[in-house]
């Protein structure tokens, strides 16, 4: 019989650093690991996440400044900001060293971190990280049409209008099946993180960070990181090509381990819990001791 296992208690707190607040959460004990978070995630959503590292690791995961719980940036969001927001929260918490994570954006926004701080971490884990425009598996058709919501979202007056559309009850289901349509993200996964009910300082977020995976091609002026990385993404991702990614990630990393999985999606179809990713990712967890 196999045993259950209780996933590690979770704490929450807030924590005001120079630009910005930060809400996040804890759990578990080890070493410590900050999770960078992709796009707009919220702590509801990825507390399993945070459990399932804390069997290895103290592990964080905050939400990004001007989304959730965070309080936005006295400027409009770039990655640019972030890892001086991890390092400020790196600070605030006391450890002089940590590990770092990051998923889908997150891992971009992990690696600009470690550009910033790698004399400061130990481990850097990416799942599933967006590196490159050219990763993309979205149509001509669907990249235009994302390319025409971003410049709407990022005008004042169409910004406003937008969201009032998007907050309107008889346009839930189809704005839903549209946005599922053309961003290839699950209709269950837009529908479990209320993707239409959410404010407008998370919208600005969603599109300076949409604009920029648009143009991102990651470059590291340096050789290679001389940190240890641990590269774990599905060989049949629906939104990033599987071969592409990788070879940019190992472009840039002597020591990497490579964990290949086979679902069938970018990010699953239902809010993963913590047995779940016990069961579908614990040979990753392994690789990490």
């Amino acid at each position: 019989m196999t045993a259950i296992i209780s996933p590690p208690l979770a704490t929450f707190g807030d924590v005001t650093l120079r630009d910005t607040s930060l809400h996040y959460v804890k759990a578990g004990t080890g070493a410590p690991l900050i999770i960078v978070p992709a796009t707009v995630s919220l702590i509801r959503q990825w507390l399993p996440l945070t459990q399932f590292m804390g069997q290895r690791f103290t592990s964080y995961f905050f939400e990004l400044p001007g989304h959730g719980g965070s309080t936005p940036y006295p400027e409009k969001f770039e990655s640019r900001f972030v890892p001086g927001t991890v390092e400020a929260f790196a600070n605030k918490l006391g450890y002089d060293r940590f590990n770092l994570m990051g998923f889908s954006f997150g891992g971009l926004l992990a690696l600009r971190t470690l550009e910033h701080l790698q004399d400061r971490i130990d481990k850097v884990i990416l799942l599933s990280p967006s590196v490159s425009r050219r990763a993309l598996k979205w149509s001509g058709l669907q990249k235009w049409m994302f390319k025409i919501l971003i410049a709407a979202l990022k005008n004042e007056a169409s910004l406003k209008g937008l969201h009032r559309i998007m907050n309107m009850p008889q346009l839930e289901k189809p704005l839903t099946f549209a946005l599922s349509r053309i961003s290839k993200v699950d209709r269950r996964i837009l529908e479990s993180k209320n993707a239409l009910r959410i404010p407008m300082t998370t919208l600005d977020v969603f599109a300076h960070t949409m604009d920029e995976i648009f143009q991102i091609e990651y470059q590291y002026g340096g050789l290679q990181f001389s940190n240890p990385c641990y590269f774990g993404m599905s060989i049949n991702d629906d939104m990033l090509d599987y071969d592409l990614t990788e070879e940019v990630v190992r472009r840039y990393f002597h020591q990497l381990a490579v964990q290949k999985f086979t679902h069938p999606y970018h990010q699953p179809p239902h809010p993963p819990t913590f047995e779940w990713l016990n069961q579908e990712f614990g040979q990753f967890l392994d690789m990490l001791n």
